[in-house]
């Protein structure tokens, strides 16, 4: 379309013509500024003097699902003495079972409603013994968090040892499925393949080398230009003038009219004033610096953890915070039959049991329920136990590490969920599979056919005690699960 404006006297006095405008050289030439200048007023002139009044915004908090789930990959696969096992395994305790499974066997002791540890092992020690400096000492943080605790699992050999089982999907996520701030989970050092549902699943990575509050602070944040250009307060500013704009132009594209629009608007102004937050270059660190959490600090000696310790409490807080989904682990070299019960299986096992500590002090913290699953693809059988000296946070003890001899194909291999329930105690959850009186063996329970659908199970029963006992539907459609009932222990 062409406009051409009529000639008047001065124009043929002085013998000018107006050329033809198509319409967009019109409203290029200030048309549309003209035409809202008429149409709305008020807005723009409450423009020129500050805010739209029609614009101000009264954004909600940003949903969060608050509890806390998170998973350990061992590649490879401990012996059982390096986890919790089920009081039926405990009940047929003897010499034989005790010596495969790298305990002593005769310091057993049930933790929660259905966990069963061996005390005296480095993995038992361990969880007994707490974060450093925990107001009350161990015996308060048995009394106050591990009497809160319950388990279930899927067990038996689904997966051979040597690498055999690496890459059949045993490892998985929780961002679609959970409400969060940032809307992703962390991966650490996750290199093997992916759950099928979990492939793509939204998610920032960090190697373990680079797991330090610094590296997830960078992670999790956008940093800033190096002039200073990009701010919170020019995020806050261009946020300012785009809901302002968008309210000038509400009534000439007939927001009232249109279903929806006005909390369309509301809903884009409310997420570019989060930008605000993110472009904050202390976003990222008010997050993953655990020494700065006061729910944290108030409980223990956080300065005394490890630096990747600390990376590792403050993201598993942030899960149970809702700030993230899932906080996801792999660990490297856990196949260690052969391997020297004092300088790699002790230390393998405590670092694991370290990592469980965390998870249950950030959910002790954060007064929030948390899943933690336990998945490999193996395990090795052992031979009895070796005393070791190990130190355990500041505290040297002797304790019984395993000796392992072999591959056992894995009792296991589909995985473990602990349950932490702040109010006490852990729900009721169960252990599928049979066990073999005489060597502690598992076998696979007939309802679950394969590795990946216990993942899946495991997963859902996670999802479903965050979620105060609601089946995830939404997840079990991802999953592809048409029964419940079959894969999940709770």
């Amino acid at each position: 379309m062409t406009y051409k404006a009529k000639l008047n006297w001065k124009d043929l006095v002085e013998k000018r013509d107006h050329a033809g405008i198509s319409r967009r050289d019109l409203l290029a030439r200030g048309m549309a500024t003209g035409f809202i200048t008429a149409a709305l007023p008020p807005a723009l002139l409450s423009l020129i003097g500050g805010r739209a009044e029609s614009a101000m915004l009264t954004c909600p908090p940003a949903t969060r699902a608050a509890g806390a789930i998170a998973q350990i990959y061992a590649e490879g696969g401990p012996t059982m003495g390096a986890r919790f096992i089920g009081e039926d395994q405990a009940a047929l305790m003897n010499a034989t079972v005790a010596a495969n499974y790298g305990i002593s066997g005769t310091n057993l002791l049930k933790l929660g409603s259905n966990l069963v540890i061996d005390t005296t092992s480095p993995f038992g020690a361990t969880i007994m013994q707490g974060p450093p400096g925990w107001v009350g000492g161990s015996t308060d943080w048995q009394t106050k968090v591990l009497s809160k605790i319950s388990g279930g699992g899927h067990r038996g050999p689904f997966n051979a040892d040597d690498g055999a089982g690496s890459n059949t999907g045993l490892l998985g996520g929780v961002a679609s499925f959970k409400n969060t701030q940032l809307g992703k989970d962390l991966q650490i050092s996750v290199s093997n393949k992916m759950a099928n549902w979990a492939t793509g699943i939204a998610a920032s990575s960090i190697s373990r080398n680079s797991l330090t509050p610094a590296g997830l602070s960078t992670l999790f944040s956008v940093a800033p230009s190096a002039n200073g250009l990009v701010t919170s307060q020019s995020m806050t500013d261009a946020s300012n003038a785009a809901i302002d704009i968008a309210a000038a132009l509400s009534n000439t594209f007939g927001h009232s009219t249109r279903n929806g629009a006005t909390t369309l608007a509301n809903s884009t102004g409310c997420a570019l004033y989060g930008n605000s937050a993110l472009v904050d270059p202390a976003f990222g660190s008010s997050l993953f610096t655990a020494t700065g959490i006061s729910a944290l600090s108030a409980l223990f000696t956080v300065s005394d953890l490890s630096t990747a310790e600390q990376a590792l409490l403050a993201s598993y807080y942030q899960s149970a915070s809702g700030v993230i989904g899932g906080v996801v682990l792999q660990l490297g070299g856990r196949d260690y039959h052969g391997q020297n019960p004092q300088t790699v299986i002790a230390p393998a096992d405590i670092e694991e049991a370290r990592a469980i500590v965390m998870f249950l002090a950030a959910c002790y913290a954060a007064n929030a329920p948390g899943s933690f699953l336990y998945f490999s693809n193996g395990q090795a059988v052992a031979s009895g136990v070796q005393a070791v000296t190990a130190t355990i946070g500041n505290t040297t003890a002797t304790i019984n590490a395993p000796v392992a001899r072999g591959d056992a194909g894995g009792s296991y291999n589909a995985g473990l969920v602990i349950f932490f329930n702040p109010a006490g105690p852990g729900p009721a959850a169960l252990f599928t599979g049979t066990i073999a009186a005489n060597s502690g063996n598992a076998k696979t329970a007939t309802t679950i056919q394969s590795s990946q659908a216990a993942v899946s199970g495991l997963y859902l029963s996670a999802l479903k005690w965050i979620n105060g006992g609601t089946d995830p539907t939404a997840a079990a459609t991802a999953m592809n699960i048409q029964n419940l009932a079959d894969v999940m222990v709770l």
